[in-house]
């Protein structure tokens, strides 16, 4: 009996499903009309009759359909439900975030552009009151069954749950103001040499780092920095342990865990694929490294440079030996050669800093990507302010309001401040091309993919055609097959030289955050990974009473690092996809997609999705590959490895520092975990 009044009712109430569907089709037949061109609805009466008419089939339809929902009710009409509550809320908490976003950005913001102790109380603050927001989020979140979910509201769910806030406010803001000072350290900190003065890192101490050719002045810098930093090492060692105690409380072994799983979605392999790829460059690597050191000898002497294959930290041009761009002079194998000069000469000529920032705008325009705002002219930091104490290194910043993107940093006329100007407003781009996604997604696919992008541009902008094309280079001054070499090596000194820093930093870190390197052993352990891996040792012996990795800003800042090294990877395989797009025909280090629409549309359409999908599937639709792939790099440093292999021999250098150990006070070997 209740199979057959179960029956009836369906019958009835589909009945009622067809008359009241049927209705449609009259506003169906007419709607085209309004649709082409609304002044002919005068025309038509009938249609506001229809329209009238639809509106109450509509309402009729949907109290139909909640007789079904309330009369079958079961586990999928649960589903339903739940995945509608859900998208209530998350389209709420989405709304909440972005006005907390904004918030923080924004004394984020007042912080890094004026370092007072009342921005800095305010941004503590900040922090505390974020950490309620998420914890009390989180207590709701976690009450949905994500099966029960669509993928979308599943996604934003999961990434809106990943947390390390610990649930005592007390540790929060202990957190914070530990992070504060340490900051505060860094950003404040000046170095006294000889003559008296007392300099801050950039650009003064910098400059002495990539221009000074005197050893002991070299030295003096070197060490003066890190005796500032150093004083950081026991509020390192708290920081470490907070964050953990957060981390632990979500379910994480450590914080170094939680960081993986943040900013790599879904990729239980992060730590193997970055020794894979290391594996790969390692060879080209070290035949850079075997030239740089022949030439660092010739040009200093054994007694500064030593004869066990490594190369001392302080006279590679850069106060971390991260880069080398710095010693160029000493280096380059062509004195007629010298294009980057010469552009640089004409950089200085033509354009002040502001007009640095419009050149890297137009190369963004010119392919089909957007201009900066009136927001962002008005409130970016270009230069360094006189008056006040700030953070030089450069960063971009979203503030969360329509239009609000913004860059700081202490910029001068060079072509390396053209280069990291094309970094950041990449970052900018990004922002604004995810800018109406909801507030969870507005973020890179992964972090590398946000540092790529502006460096993918920027290996465009620092070719010789493209320095051509805008009148930095004459289209005679140069020889090609020499001035090739020239580029290449130049950019293997920014780049290449970069990538075994890029991947140490986090190694050194997350091996803290595990455990497996205590405080006893901070020191010793961040000078055995840069010799295993960089070749690099320190000019003076070191112990545990000094703390280097503070010398790097994105250690006091807790600011991720393993996002710069696949982003050095990913960055050549970006552009190799867009000079393929764009049509280019010869070597992948010949290329310019400077005006390629096709080329800037593609990358447009992945810049678009944020972090809606994981980020396999944006680079698959953006390259066709789903893995981070290092052979595009190898294929832009072809020319330069088989002449750095000719050099090498020709002087019979050979790469390599198998016989180097660290200069420390007490040595012993280094330990099996770690390799």
């Amino acid at each position: 009996m209740v199979k057959v009044m179960k029956f009836m009712i369906t019958l009835l109430i589909s009945s009622c499903f067809i008359l009241v569907a049927s209705g449609r089709f009259l506003h169906q037949r007419y709607q085209h009309l309004d649709q082409t061109n609304h002044e002919t609805a005068p025309s038509y009466p009938e249609i506001n009759q229809i329209y009238r008419r639809n509106e109450e089939r509509e309402e009729l339809l949907e109290k139909l359909a909640q007789v079904l929902i309330n009369y079958y009710r079961d586990e999928s009409v649960q589903t339903s439900e739940e995945n509608k509550r859900a998208t209530l809320w998350l389209r709420k908490k989405n709304s909440e975030l972005e006005e907390l976003s904004a918030i923080d950005s924004l004394l984020q913001w007042n912080f890094a552009t004026n370092i007072t102790h009342e921005n800095e109380e305010k941004l503590s603050l900040g922090q505390v009151q974020a950490s309620k927001w998420h914890a009390a989020m989180e207590a709701q979140g976690t009450k949905f069954n994500m099966a029960n979910l669509d993928n979308i509201n599943r996604r934003q769910l999961r990434l809106l749950l990943k947390s390390a806030n610990p649930e005592d406010i007390n540790v929060v803001r202990e957190t914070s103001d530990t992070s504060n000072e340490m900051l505060a350290t860094y950003n404040t900190g000046k170095v006294c040499m000889k003559d008296e003065k007392c300099l801050p890192l950039e650009p003064d101490i910098q400059d002495i780092m990539s221009k000074s050719r005197k050893p002991k002045q070299l030295l003096e810098a070197w060490k003066g920095w890190r005796d500032v930093t150093s004083s950081i090492k026991p509020h390192y060692t708290n920081f470490v342990e907070l964050k953990n105690e957060g981390a632990k409380e979500h379910g994480y072994n450590d914080f170094g865990e939680f960081w993986r799983d943040s900013l790599f979605d879904k990729t239980p392999d992060l730590e193997a694929s970055a020794e894979k790829i290391w594996q790969e460059v390692q060879p080209l690597y070290q035949e850079l490294h075997a030239y740089v050191r022949n030439k660092l000898r010739s040009y200093y002497g054994e007694k500064v440079v030593g004869s066990d294959g490594a190369i001392p930290a302080h006279i590679l041009g850069n106060m971390w030996a991260q880069q080398w761009t710095g010693i160029y002079d000493i280096l380059k194998p062509y004195s007629s050669a010298d294009y980057i000069a010469q552009a640089e000469a004409e950089l200085k000529k033509k354009y002040d800093v502001k007009g640095l920032f419009r050149l890297s705008e137009e190369f963004f325009s010119s392919i089909g990507l957007y201009n900066m705002t009136e927001k962002f002219w008005n409130n970016s930091m270009m230069v360094k302010p006189e008056g006040r104490e700030v953070q030089c290194h450069a960063s971009a910043f979203y503030l969360y309001r329509r239009g609000d993107f913004r860059i700081k940093m202490c910029a001068e006329v060079s072509l390396d401040y053209l280069e990291t100007i094309h970094h950041e407003m990449g970052h900018i781009e990004y922002y604004m091309a995810y800018e109406d996604q909801p507030s969870v997604f507005r973020d890179g696919a992964n972090s590398a993919f946000h540092e790529a992008v502006g460096d993918t541009i920027a290996l465009s902008v620092t070719s010789r055609p493209h320095l051509k094309t805008i009148g930095l280079l004459n289209q005679d001054s140069t020889e090609s097959k020499k001035s090739d070499i020239d580029m290449l090596l130049q950019m293997a000194l920014n780049k290449l030289a970069f990538l075994p820093f890029g991947y140490l930093v986090d190694k050194w870190r997350w091996a803290v955050f595990r455990g497996d390197v205590k405080e006893a052993n901070y020191n010793k352990y961040w000078w055995q990974l840069r010799l295993k891996y960089q070749g690099v040792v320190s000019p003076i012996p070191r112990s545990e009473n000094d703390f280097d990795p503070a010398a790097k800003f994105h250690i006091p800042a807790n600011s991720p690092y393993m996002s710069y090294f696949f982003s050095h990877i990913l960055q050549f395989q970006f552009y190799k996809r867009l000079c393929d797009l764009s049509g280019h025909q010869g070597e992948l280090h010949t290329c310019d997609f400077y005006k390629s629409k096709d080329a800037g549309s593609k990358l447009k359409e992945m810049l678009a999705l944020g972090s809606s999908v994981p980020w396999q599937d944006a680079l698959e639709q953006f390259t066709g590959s789903r893995e981070v792939s290092a052979k595009p790099l190898i294929e832009y440093f072809r020319p330069l490895m088989t002449w750095l292999r000719a050099e090498n021999k020709k002087y019979d250098e050979k790469p390599g520092w198998k016989d180097a150990k660290i200069n420390w006070l007490n040595d012993d070997s280094f330990p099996e975990w770690a390799y």
